[in-house]
């Protein structure tokens, strides 16, 4: 980690690691999490669900499916937070009742661990469940590989727009995707404390992150899939930041990005938006799995 006289866009380093310890910033945090795994408890009983599929050969390479009642429904990949060092793909599923009911397959998604593995290694079953969800959906669960988004929470939003990258999957795989309060620019990541768990250079750090990327993507001639921004609006500046920051550098690419307004939440109610049928975000998402023609 760096030494306290560091610092980053004005923040010391205690500062930093406040406006990044998403803990320390909800104290209802917790209570939060347990009601997200009671809620994914429920669905697991009460909802068709097939567990613990394998796409790899490690214990947290799996997925597990929520399917819809239509055959050649649309697909919602789900990529759960921890940074990138902690929780599990069961912690999403609370959010799969609304997008079943909405007529799409979800689909939870796991990945291997830090400091087990790099966040690097991340990226890579992400990019490799993804790979799976594709091959396999029709078979599987009778899903539209053609129909197939990706979306996640925190450190699974940026793995979420990692895939909507040109690191992502190959072939034109995802249609679209959604961030939710997603880390973009890993350099401050690198210098707080959570480094510690992560191990993070420069060099991993700007290779990892959604903005560098985007910022290439014009040089590149790449066509990415539309992605959808959000942040919970008391998240802090730093997490508006990270959203601003990567929207501004796909528009200057010219790729197809929109930010999605969550005022009045925090970096865990901004997820349960992603599922709440009254709000913008979750309508959003809905018109672009269901019509993305608009």
């Amino acid at each position: 980690m760096a030494n306290a006289e560091t610092s980053f866009r004005g923040y010391d380093q205690a500062a930093l690691d406040r406006e990044y310890n998403n803990r320390v910033k909800v104290p209802e945090a917790g209570a939060i999490s347990e009601r997200w795994i009671a809620d994914g408890q429920t669905a697991r009983r009460s909802m068709s669900c097939m567990l613990d599929i394998p796409y790899g050969e490690h214990e947290r390479q799996k997925v597990d499916i929520f399917p819809a009642t239509a055959l050649k429904a649309p697909i919602l990949a789900f990529i759960h937070g921890g940074y990138w060092h902690m929780r599990d793909r069961t912690l999403a599923h609370f959010v799969a009742p609304f997008y079943v009911a909405a007529g799409v397959n979800f689909i939870s998604i796991g990945y291997r661990l830090c400091p087990e593995v790099t966040v690097g290694h991340a990226v890579a079953d992400a990019r490799d469940a993804l790979a799976w969800i594709h091959g396999n959906a029709a078979e599987q669960f009778g899903g539209d590989p053609d129909r197939l988004f990706v979306a996640g929470h925190s450190a699974g939003g940026h793995l979420a727009a990692m895939m909507c990258s040109s690191e992502g999957a190959e072939g034109g795989v995802i249609k679209g995707g959604c961030s939710i309060s997603g880390l973009h620019d890993l350099e401050p990541i690198r210098l707080c404390y959570l480094n510690d768990y992560l191990h993070l250079d420069e060099s991993s750090a700007r290779a990892l992150s959604p903005v560098a990327l985007a910022r290439r993507a014009a040089a590149g001639g790449y066509k990415l899939p539309p992605l959808l921004l959000t942040v919970g609006g008391n998240e802090g500046p730093e997490y508006l930041r990270q959203r601003d920051d990567l929207a501004a550098a796909l528009k200057a690419a010219r790729q197809p990005v929109r930010i999605v307004d969550n005022p009045g939440t925090n970096h865990f109610t901004a997820c349960e938006a992603f599922c709440d049928p009254s709000h913008a975000l979750s309508e959003e998402m809905l018109r672009r799995i269901l019509a993305p023609q608009f």
